[in-house]
């Protein structure tokens, strides 16, 4: 049977316990199996930091999964992310078409223990927190006086003569 590759990234929000994940997770599963796709694998990728604040979140819980159906699949799977309130934000992305499904392993879905902060991941955090402070690492944006790019206006040539 011919069917296409899928990949799917989920960002959950970060406050959520990780029976919630797993119930966003039964919700791709769900639609996986309604719609006679196959699902290769899940992966955890764990709570990392957001290039952009979210709903006034600045981390988020990042899950991919891998898997292979036809094009109503698709649909289905952002259908029911869309209704979930734990998902801030998803990716679809079509990887290859028409492929037969033998070519593929199925990789059994091991749950990952959830501890009270898991897969805190804070070695992708860089710098000092002065972005969300607007970039300019303490100082005043008016104290410029250590710099000399700015323009004096008494400084100037006198061009007129």
């Amino acid at each position: 049977m011919l069917q296409s590759e899928y990949e799917t990234t989920v960002v959950l929000r970060p406050d959520i316990s990780g029976d919630l994940v797993e119930g966003a997770l039964d919700r791709i599963r769900g639609a996986i199996d309604k719609m006679d796709g196959t699902l290769l694998k899940i992966n955890h990728w764990g709570r990392k930091k957001l290039a952009y604040s979210i709903a006034k979140h600045g981390r988020g819980v990042y899950v991919n999964a891998h898997f292979l159906g036809g094009g109503g699949l698709v649909a289905e799977i952002e259908r029911n992310l869309r209704i979930s309130d734990a998902v801030l934000r998803f990716l679809t992305v079509k990887i290859s078409d028409r492929i037969t499904t033998g070519d593929y392993e199925v990789s059994e879905y091991e749950r990952p223990e959830y501890d009270a902060n898991f897969d805190e991941d804070d070695d992708d955090i860089v710098g000092d927190g002065s972005e969300e402070r607007g970039g300019y690492r303490g100082r005043d944006r008016d104290d410029r006086h250590d710099r000399n790019d700015h323009n004096d206006r008494n400084n100037r040539p006198d061009y007129d003569a």
